[in-house]
């Protein structure tokens, strides 16, 4: 599982196998603290603070939630 926090603050936790696309957030997006923009492959969208390449870290090294 992976961590992700939402732009409100929440946390939450996903399973790598479900997230089906990341992408950069747009510019006005990113003015109000959405970094990255998570679709799963159940229809489900994230507007989180953690960058793309923090999620793709996360995706790759680390097996456990980090603290």
């Amino acid at each position: 599982m992976i961590k992700l926090t939402d732009y409100n603050g929440r946390d939450h936790y996903l399973a790598p196998a479900a997230i089906a696309r990341v992408t950069e957030a747009g510019v006005s997006s990113q003015w109000h603290g959405i970094r990255s923009i998570v679709r799963t492959f159940d229809g489900q969208t994230l507007e989180v603070r953690d960058t793309p390449e923090e999620i793709a870290g996360q995706v790759r090294g680390r097996s456990h939630v980090p603290d």
